[in-house]
Formats: structure tokens, sequence, C-alpha cells
């Protein structure tokens, strides 16, 4: 009896672990992912972006990763960290820096021209430090080379400069040849010369996929600090020039009244953040940044009175959407790019008289073309 005993004990247990067996195969176990973490994690930071919205915070702290994490140090947000690490991807840099090789005046030029930089309210630093081409800074973002140089022997250095992500900017006049490297770099040629006549046209983009888009983007909407360095010994007020096309318009800062005089031939008071108009173009008076600086910004439709010189340039491709600018009459190429990563322009400034139209073409081109890729600390 106690041997059936044991036997219809192991029969049962044998019967449940079966039947546990079978209910495992019929009814298999659900698991349930609420992705709790993640959603909780999106609906802060939504939270986070409404408040800096309504704090008119959200611009600068899309930009600075200090300013970001000390609004959020002011928040009642606790637990685990939100933020590793920020950083703006694909945008222009607080603080570019040109290698140039140019001589030092023209450096000193340079560095006068663009010292100081706006866009959208945020201040722009542009650095010129002085290079040979076959020893370029490895923390600069941009190189710029002055005159037309032969790069048949830099042409390893000038790409390995290209492949990390930096922009070349050539600024010079072609004689009658130019050598295959900088054919094949800037992909362009020489056609036969002609006279330059008529004026210079920016290049309408057909797509934001275009070489041109960025550089006519800027042209149009970054203005050009404009220094006033003389004073009106009347008013007390500081004087300056406003060049462009033929012109040479004075001004006036008044900056308790915050308004400025423009003297082509009769006054005009413009106030800031006022759209006015010189002839037949019309500017926008964008910042009044103290009593001797100010930011003007062209608006369409503009061109330029013609600095073509002796450059008779051309395509090798035919793709007309890498030009920035160009001759109207002849369309002879003025200012060009190459995969938005190398440009050429013309010497606007051969014979030291650039004025402001210009300027700011050439700066359009630096915030295209300069690298955009930035150094994260481990």
């Amino acid at each position: 009896m106690a041997l059936l005993g044991q036997t219809t004990i192991l029969e049962a247990i044998s019967a449940l672990i079966l039947l546990f067996t079978a209910f495992s195969l019929i009814f298999k176990s659900i698991a349930f992912k609420d992705n709790w973490k993640v959603g909780s994690l999106a609906i802060i930071g939504r939270d986070v972006l409404i408040s800096l919205d309504f704090t008119n915070k959200i611009y600068n702290a899309s930009f600075s990763d200090v300013t970001l994490k000390n609004f959020l140090n002011k928040t009642s947000l606790t637990g685990e960290t939100l933020i590793i690490s920020l950083f703006p991807e694909g945008t222009i840099k607080e603080n570019i820096i040109v290698a140039a090789n140019c001589t030092e005046s023209k450096i000193r030029k340079l560095s006068e021209w663009y010292n100081l930089v706006v866009l959208n309210r945020r201040f722009i630093n542009i650095f010129f430090v002085p290079t040979n081409l076959t020893s370029i800074p490895e923390y600069s973002d941009l190189l710029i080379i002055c005159g037309y140089i032969d790069l048949t022997n830099l042409r390893t250095n000038l790409l390995d400069y290209l492949s990390k992500g930096k922009g070349i900017i050539e600024i010079s006049d072609f004689g009658s040849e130019i050598d295959d490297v900088t054919k094949e770099m800037f992909g362009i040629d020489l056609a036969s010369s002609f006279e330059p006549v008529g004026d210079i046209n920016v290049t309408l983009p057909t797509s934001i996929f275009s070489d041109a888009y960025y550089p006519y983007k800027f042209f149009f909407s970054v203005p050009l600090v404009m220094n006033a360095s003389s004073i009106n010994t009347t008013s007390g007020n500081y004087i300056g020039n406003f060049t462009f096309r033929n012109y040479t318009v004075p001004f006036e800062v008044d900056y308790t009244s915050k308004r400025v005089y423009f003297r082509p031939n009769t006054q005009i008071s413009v106030a800031e953040r006022s759209y006015f108009t010189i002839g037949d173009y019309k500017f926008f008076l964008s910042y009044i940044l103290s009593n001797s600086s100010i930011a003007i910004s062209f608006k369409k439709v503009y061109n330029f009175t013609n600095f073509r010189g002796n450059n008779n340039v051309i395509l090798t491709d035919g793709n007309e959407q890498r030009i920035f600018l160009y001759e109207a009459s002849s369309k002879r190429a003025v200012a060009i790019l190459n995969k938005s990563t190398v440009a050429w322009i013309a010497d606007f400034d051969r014979y030291n008289n650039a004025t402001h139209d210009q300027k700011l073409a050439l700066l359009s081109l630096i915030l295209a073309v300069s690298n955009k890729e930035r150094h994260i600390p481990e």
C-alpha cells in the first residue's frame, strides 16, 4: 500500500508538470513595455521648450549649452541627468578662425572689415591668422588665399584640409592661364577674353541644395556692421560713409534717439529696425550697436557695379547654380562655389576701393564655406 501511495503521488506530480508545460506552450507570457521613462523625458523636454519660449530664452539656449544648463538648474527638475552634452549642429560658429595666406596689410584690412558680425542678434567673431599653404593651422575653420597661386604642388595638402570639413576661398584675378589643380578644385576654366560691361547680378537659387543658396541667403539677411570714425563737431555725433555701387553716402549716428541720418542728397532720418531707400535700392537699418556703429542689411533686388576685371571664368560642368555672382551681359562668373566647400571671387579690392556691398559678398561666402563642425570635449 505504501508503494502504491508513492506511485500515485509521483503520477500526480508528473501530471502537474505536464499540465504547466502545456499551459506555458499554449498561453505564452505577454510582456508589456510601457516606455514610461522615454515618455516622461519627452514630456519634460516639451515643458522645457515651452518654458524657454515663454521666457524668451529659447534662441540663446539653442546656441549655448551654458545658457540652457543654467536655465535647467533654476527649475525643479530632479532625478537623472537630462542632458549629457549639447551643441548646435550645422550652424555658424560663434568664433570663426580664418587662416589667411595674405599679406600683413591685407589681413589687417580683413580684420577691420569683419571685426564684428551680428546674426539674428547673435554676435559672431571672425579672427584672421597668417598662414602658408604647406602648414595650415589645424584649429582654423577656413583658409583664404589672397591672389592667384599655382596649386600644382599643394593639391594633397589642400584636399586633406577640405576632408576635415573646412573650407577654402580664393580672392584673386586670373591671367591668361590657370593650373590644373585650380581648375579641379574650383571647377572652373578660362574662356576667351573681352572687356567687362554692365552690372553684376546675384544668382537666384532654384533649390536649397544649390551651392549658391547660402551665400544668397546670407547676403540678403546678414547685416554688415559699419563703423563711424569721425565726429560732427556741431552735434557731437559720430559720422561715417556708407558705400555701395558708385554711392558714397554720409551718415550720422544719433544714439540717444536711436536714429541714423543718411545724406545722399537730401537727409533721410531712419529709425532702428526700419527700411529705407537710396536711389533704386532698398536697405534695412538692422541695429544701432553703439554711438559709432550701425548694421545695415541689403534687400532684394540688388546688383553691383562691375568688378569682374580681366577675369573670364567659366564653369567646367555648366552648373549655373554654383555661381553666386555673375556679369549680367556675358554670364561670366564673378564669384563661384564648388560643392559648397570652396569658393572663388574676383579681387574686388584690387584698387583698394572696396565698397560695403562687395565686403558683404565676401562675408556671405565666409559664412557659407567655413567649417560648421564643433569640437566637443570628452
